[in-house]
């Protein structure tokens, strides 16, 4: 099979119809050239713009829509002096075309490549496409670990079925397995480690990647066990690479104008310790301190005991941004959830009368790099929320909110939360409440310490290998 395509690779031409043919990758055609006859050439457009051709007068436009399909067109009716014309052959989802790496070294090499996931990343990044989503909830009951996806799809059920399947062969991993997400990345643990304790032990880390299998782990790092954990994964787009850093932040109990964290780079493939600057008075608290930051914008943030939310760059070891509450923050109330919603960063609140929790509040951050201004974007009370179950309309009223889970990766109305034993998805907007899942029994995930988002991507991030292990 001859593969055409653009950006770093090399193309070879087809000979095909007494003219050799060559991909214009610049212009999205495909131009042909008769040897014989030097004056004579022609050029094709094509219907579609490309990611990949392949094969002879064949192109492939690869994953540019929401179902993840591939779309081979084949130049038909092609004639010496009238040309052709492109007709669509055939349609592959995104998991037989990867799972079909080995039907030629050259397509494996392909897609496998660094740089054509850059390519489907740059052309992707430009806009919030709405891929299949999934809240992703690592828990532990009787004695059992395990992850639930809350969506149906099939693609979720069989990453819920891989990782479940780890947790069987990895008797002694931690009982929080997974601390942190970014795009389609894990970031797991292999060694036990007690929960929520100072005891200090050797932990090791790997990033995972679910829809490939690819995992890399990284060297021990000897870290208290409540430590603060974060996760971050950049692009390189003029190097067309990528590059990730996982962060450790020991747990301290007292104001601070620094602390000490630890981060592993990608870049290096070591662990470095580093002393870094915070506004006075920053202090994590216990819960805070207990739930992974966000990564957003390049930065990975966390919110301190004042409710301020801090925006730290581990690529420079330094705080970027600090980010004030909102003025109608209601006082003695923490932030209940830190997220991600339609490319904006979210906060919400939990408000009401002492013990009743009864109101939901939701800012969104406007104008993030300039003026940082937060706008109150729903403000709801469970009482007026509404169910075609009548039995999910009286919890609301008359159980109390334990947490909330999450946003909608793309719908800003929409958010999950812990309803009794059932995971649930508010409308905002319309004022209405549907069961997600119903686990039966309480677990230990109520206080959303170990729920991520999860999106797939309209094709797999690569993990990049440590320069220790090439």
């Amino acid at each position: 099979m001859v593969v055409f395509c653009q950006g770093k690779f090399h193309c070879r031409g087809v000979s095909y119809k007494n003219l050799l043919f060559w991909w214009d990758s610049k212009h999205g055609r495909l131009f042909g050239f008769d040897p014989y006859n030097n004056a004579r050439c022609r050029l094709f457009e094509h219907p579609k713009k490309l990611g990949v051709c392949r094969g002879c007068l064949r192109v492939c436009e690869i994953f540019k829509n929401p179902e993840r399909i591939s779309r081979p067109w084949e130049l038909k009716d092609y004639d010496d002096d009238e040309g052709g014309k492109w007709c669509l052959e055939h349609e592959l989802p995104l998991k037989s075309i990867f799972q079909c790496k080995c039907v030629s070294r050259r397509w494996c090499s392909l897609i496998s490549a660094p740089s054509f996931a850059y390519i489907v990343h740059r052309l992707r990044s430009s806009s919030i496409l709405q891929r299949p989503s999934t809240l992703l909830i690592s828990h532990y009951t009787d004695g059992v670990r395990k992850v639930l996806m809350t969506s149906e799809e099939p693609e979720f059920k069989s990453l819920a079925s891989l990782i479940n399947q780890y947790y069987i062969n990895n008797r002694s991993v931690s009982l929080d397995i997974v601390h942190a997400s970014c795009h389609d990345l894990l970031l797991c643990t292999q060694k036990e480690l007690k929960m929520f304790s100072a005891v200090v032990c050797n932990a090791v880390y790997y990033v995972l990647n679910p829809i490939t299998r690819q995992s890399i782990t990284l060297p021990p790092l000897r870290r208290p066990s409540n430590a603060k954990i974060g996760f971050i994964f950049r692009c390189y787009h003029d190097q067309q690479q990528f590059s990730y850093r996982v962060m450790c932040i020991p747990k301290f109990d007292c104001e601070s104008t620094e602390f000490k964290v630890d981060i592993f780079s990608s870049d290096t493939g070591k662990w470095s310790e580093s002393i870094v600057s915070c506004p006075p008075g920053f202090h994590f608290t216990d819960s805070a301190h207990s739930c992974a930051g966000v990564p957003y914008q390049g930065l990975h943030f966390w919110w301190s005991l004042d409710g301020h939310l801090v925006g730290f760059d581990p690529y420079t070891s330094k705080c970027r941004r600090v980010i004030y509450k909102p003025e109608d923050f209601a006082p003695n109330r923490r932030i209940q959830r830190l997220g991600v919603c339609n490319g904006a960063l979210r906060i919400c609140q939990l408000a009401g009368p002492p013990y009743a929790d009864d109101e939901l509040l939701v800012w969104e951050l406007k104008d993030h790099d300039t003026e940082c201004k937060w706008s109150l974007e729903h403000k709801v009370y469970f009482n007026q929320m509404g169910a075609e179950n009548p039995g999910l309309t009286e919890c609301l009223k008359h159980i109390s909110i334990e947490s909330l889970l999450g946003y909608h990766p793309y719908d800003r109305d929409v958010v999950y939360l812990i309803l009794a034993t059932m995971v649930v998805s508010l409308n905002l907007r319309r004022k209405t409440v549907e069961m997600v899942c119903d686990f039966q029994r309480p677990s230990p995930f109520y206080k959303a310490l170990n729920v991520f988002d999860f999106v797939l991507p309209c094709w797999p991030t690569p993990i990049p290998s440590s320069p220790l292990k090439e």
